[in-house]
């Protein structure tokens, strides 16, 4: 027996692991009645920036909200001048 492996010590695990969107209120999105919209852009390797709009209290929660539906991206801007006035 010294030296011999069996058939389940042979094999190799190889897969690339695929990290889906963290959803949920406070992780995605906000609730809060006082959020307003923020304009982010998010970056993907090999594609086109993609513009969208997030509810949210904070430009640094708009940027954690992003992060967490896209977990795939490359860059997450916050636009810096809010003047949307849909959010009202």
């Amino acid at each position: 027996m010294f030296g011999r492996q069996s058939s389940a010590e042979r094999y190799v695990l190889l897969w690339n692991e695929e990290h889906g969107p963290n959803l949920g209120e406070g992780i995605s999105r906000s609730s809060d009645p006082k959020a307003q919209l923020y304009e982010i852009t998010v970056e993907f390797k090999g594609m086109r920036p993609m513009r969208e709009w997030l509810r949210a209290t904070s430009e640094a929660e708009a940027a954690k909200f992003a992060a967490n539906r896209y977990p795939t991206n490359t860059n997450i801007t916050v636009a810096t001048n809010n003047n949307d006035k849909r959010s009202r």
